[in-house]
C-alpha cells in the first residue's frame, strides 16, 4: 500500500514539475519583482539604517535581503490552485479521481513542484544577493535551512489555492487569490524593526504568521543560531503546514460528493 502511494506521488510529482518551465517567461514575474523592490528599497531607503533603534552595524541592504528571498520563493506558491483548475476543466482531475490513487498522493505531487520552484527561484535570489555583497551569518547549513523553512511555508501557501480550487472550481476567484501576497507580505517587519513601527502596525504584524517566517530568515542571515526567531519560524510555518494540508485533503473530499 505504502509504495504504490510513493510511487504515485513521484509520478504525480515530474508530471507536475514538467509544467514549470511551460512557459518559461511566466517564471520572469516572480523574479523580475523581488530583485527590482531589493534594488529600490536598498538604494532609496538605505539612510534608515541611521534612524535610532536600527539595529547597529547592519546596512539596511542586508535588513531587507531576507525579504527579497521569502517573495521569490513566496511567489512559487501561486500556481498549484490555479493549474489545480485547469486539470479540473480540461478533465485530467476526473481521470485522477477513478483511478486508485491516494489523494494525498495528488496534494503532494503539486507541492512537489511548488519546492522544486521555490529552489530555483530562491537560488537565482540568493545568488544575486551574495553578488552585490550580503552575507549569510550562519554559512552554507544556514542557507539549507532558510530554504526549509520558507519552502515548508511555500508549501503551506499553495494550499489556500489549492482549496479555493477543489471548493469553487473558479479559475478567476483563484487567480485574484494572489493580490493576498502583498497584505501578508508588507504588515510585517519586511521593511523595519518593530521597535520602529507605529502601534497599531506593530501589533497587527504581531499576529501575522509572515512575521515570523521573515524573521527567523533574517535571523539566519544576521544573527546566528543562537537566535530564538528561527525556531520560532520552523514553528510557524511546520504548523501552517500541517493545517492547511489537512484543510485542502479534507476540501479534496468535499470535492468529489
Amino acid at each position: 500500500m505504502m509504495q504504490h502511494f510513493f510511487s504515485d506521488w513521484y509520478y504525480l510529482s515530474i508530471r507536475n514539475i514538467k509544467q514549470i518551465w511551460r512557459p518559461v517567461l511566466a517564471l520572469i514575474p516572480s523574479l523580475f519583482i523581488p530583485i527590482f523592490f531589493f534594488g529600490v528599497n536598498a538604494t532609496s531607503l538605505q539612510a534608515f539604517a541611521n534612524a535610532p533603534g536600527f539595529p547597529a552595524g547592519i546596512s539596511y541592504k542586508d535588513f531587507i535581503a531576507p525579504t527579497a528571498i521569502f517573495t521569490a520563493i513566496f511567489f512559487s506558491a501561486g500556481n498549484a490552485g490555479i493549474e489545480l483548475v485547469q486539470d479540473i476543466t480540461s478533465g485530467y482531475f476526473k481521470k485522477l479521481i477513478i483511478m486508485p490513487i491516494h489523494r494525498l498522493a495528488i496534494i503532494l505531487g503539486k507541492l512537489s513542484e511548488v519546492a522544486v520552484q521555490s529552489v530555483l527561484q530562491g537560488s537565482i535570489v540568493l545568488l544575486l544577493l551574495l553578488a552585490v555583497g550580503v552575507h549569510v551569518k550562519t554559512g552554507f547549513l544556514g542557507v539549507l535551512a532558510i530554504f526549509a523553512m520558507l519552502i515548508l511555508f511555500a508549501m503551506a501557501w499553495s494550499c489556500i489555492g489549492m482549496i479555493a480550487a477543489l471548493r469553487t472550481q473558479n479559475a478567476r476567484l483563484v487567480q485574484s487569490m494572489f493580490t493576498l501576497v502583498f497584505p501578508f507580505l508588507y504588515v510585517t517587519t519586511s521593511q523595519a524593526p518593530k521597535e520602529l513601527l507605529p502601534k497599531t502596525f506593530a501589533l497587527i504584524a504581531s499576529y501575522n504568521p509572515v512575521t515570523y517566517i521573515i524573521e527567523g530568515v533574517r535571523a539566519l542571515v544576521l544573527s546566528g543560531w543562537s537566535d530564538p526567531a528561527i525556531g520560532k519560524g520552523f514553528a510557524v510555518a511546520t504548523a501552517l503546514f500541517v493545517l492547511l494540508v489537512s484543510l485542502a485533503v479534507g476540501s479534496f473530499r468535499k470535492a468529489l460528493k
